[in-house]
């Protein structure tokens, strides 16, 4: 009963917004995912087919006041809200001093696409994620931001979260100022946030270029008494080098690690809270426009353990393609990643077929 009311919100607000007018023409993202998965633990295989729309209304870039809506129906399920299926609904205003966003989106602070102790925000050093998304870090929320220009690359913004208590006391704030000092781009801000209690979290991040990308972030907690929470700093950084090769090909290089200074440094099984060292390598390489082979692995090095995924995408039509995943967890039951610890760990192999028109 609650997945049909919130398909019947979806096609009410599909429907207005397609009447109104509110984007030149919606973007339709329709994906067909089908998997197989093996789990060592239940010794039990399981087949599923899934499939995954995502509806874009954007408007025309061109004016003062820009605006996007996005629909999804990647995380439905029985007990989802409407709140679930609207990823973006947000508004840009340029205006004669400052610019102003408005409404649900996503704010990058900080570098990096999966390990960044700078995004104070969202938070990026979780391990819960699948590789084979194509954006790792993709989580929105309602925000107002004021956006104040200081030179051609610089500017200060600042941020109000609203609360999910409806309680004045429980509002985030918090502020950065972006800038450049020679080649290097400086970053830094500040989160004051009640999740559930209060915590004031700095942070700095830097980037710039030594051949390869290199983006290096860093972010510690205090809580409302100023005290320091050690086991909340946390420092993050990467390179990445894209290289052209002949014929049209490309590779692609990243390496990011996160750490916690506070974190678990013995060499025994971590856990994703308070492990202390983790890494991030990624390879691609296209021999074409229209081929794609990835390799991404989440490394604890601490207790040996991975997480593994390969695959290849195929751009057969324009905006047609077809893509194949294969992913598993390898260590010991107890470590970070395994392999026969849970039915989360199985292997799974990923076929998926995406149309966008």
């Amino acid at each position: 009963m609650v997945t049909k009311k919130i398909m019947v919100s979806l096609l009410l607000v599909f429907l207005s917004l397609a009447t109104l007018g509110a984007a030149p023409n919606p973007v339709v993202d329709l994906q067909l995912l089908a998997s197989l998965g093996y789990a060592p633990a239940t010794e039990k295989i399981s087949v599923g087919m899934l499939p995954n729309l995502n509806l874009s209304f954007k408007s025309e870039n061109k004016g003062n006041v820009r605006g996007e809506v996005v629909l999804s129906t990647a995380s439905l399920s029985s007990s989802s809200t409407i709140d679930d299926v609207l990823q973006k609904a947000y508004f840009k205003a340029k205006l004669p001093a400052f610019r102003l966003t408005a409404g649900k989106t996503r704010l990058s602070w900080g570098d990096g696409i999966l390990f960044n102790a700078g995004d104070v925000i969202y938070g990026s050093s979780s391990t819960s994620v699948s590789l084979t998304q194509a954006e790792l870090r993709s989580e929105t929320s309602y925000l107002v931001a004021i956006n104040y220009p200081l030179g051609l690359f610089s500017f200060a913004e600042a941020l109000v979260l609203p609360a999910k208590t409806m309680s004045a006391k429980d509002l985030g704030f918090g502020f950065r100022l972006y800038t450049t000092v020679g080649q290097t781009k400086v970053e830094g801000g500040f989160l004051s946030k009640a999740d559930p209690t209060r915590l004031h979290t700095p942070y700095v991040s830097l980037q710039g270029n030594i051949g390869p990308d290199w983006y290096l972030s860093s972010s510690v907690g205090f809580n409302e008494q100023g005290s320091i929470e050690k086991e909340t700093w946390m420092i993050s950084g990467g390179l990445y080098h894209l290289m052209t090769l002949s014929g049209d090909r490309n590779l692609g290089l990243r390496l990011e690690f996160l750490s916690r200074p506070f974190g678990n440094w013995s060499w025994e099984s971590q856990n994703d809270s308070n492990c202390a060292l983790l890494l991030y390598p990624e390879v691609t390489y296209s021999p074409s426009n229209s081929l794609t082979y990835r390799f991404q692995s989440i490394i604890s090095p601490l207790d040996g353990s991975l997480n593994v995924t390969g695959g290849v995408s195929w751009s057969v039509f324009e905006g047609f393609s077809l893509s194949a995943y294969l992913s598993s967890g390898f260590g010991d039951t107890t470590d970070l990643f395994n392999w026969d610890g849970s039915p989360s760990s199985a292997a799974n192999l990923l076929f998926a077929a995406s149309w966008i028109y």
